[in-house]
């Protein structure tokens, strides 16, 4: 499949998983600048993003690597706020989760929403986990984040349904797929 993403600012939260590196792998592909992010802050997943980045580094488009404790607040908030600085904003949040971590959730949805909003045009969460009893939770984070006209889209994408590579695909064409700005 052959999207063009030039222009695009990804944050992809999770890099160190697999589906989590074969979206950052697609979307530098495809021409966004991309934040490469562990959600763990260990040792093995900081030196993992950092060799994703290293590979991926090449051409036009910035890649930059950061590993983080994506359960601390202030740690996400941070994170968010500093890759959106240096990517000259976001477009596009992929958040990939070997689980259902609502606190993760929870903090990128309230702050990588906020980063998305800033720049006037509308961004999308994306986020991969495999499924949970309470999958209405992110429903309601979105709309309890939201006031007056959504500055954001989320989508969830159930990792246990969808094979690594249409995943990969969904969510190549989901942000290279204009929004709405009514």
């Amino acid at each position: 499949m052959s999207v063009d993403l030039s222009g695009k600012r990804v944050l992809v939260l999770g890099a160190e998983t697999e589906v989590g590196r074969a979206v950052a792998s697609a979307v530098a592909e495809a021409g966004a600048s991309v934040a490469a992010v562990a959600a763990t802050s260990g040792a093995e997943a900081a030196f993992a993003v950092q060799r994703l980045v290293r590979r991926l580094s090449s051409g036009d488009r910035k890649v930059i690597a950061q590993a983080i404790d994506a359960r601390n607040e202030m740690a996400v908030r941070v994170m968010v706020r500093q890759v959106s600085k240096e990517l000259a904003g976001l477009d596009a949040i992929v958040v990939s989760a070997d689980s259902f971590d609502e606190t993760m959730f929870e903090e990128v949805i309230r702050y990588g929403g906020r980063e998305l909003g800033r720049s006037g045009e509308q961004g999308r969460i994306l986020i991969v986990s495999p499924p949970h009893e309470d999958e209405a939770f992110l429903s309601d984070l979105f709309f309890r984040e939201h006031t007056g006209r959504p500055r954001w889209w989320l989508s969830f994408w159930d990792s246990k349904e969808l094979g690594s590579e249409d995943l990969v695909e969904a969510m190549l064409k989901a942000i290279a797929e204009p929004l709405s700005t009514g």
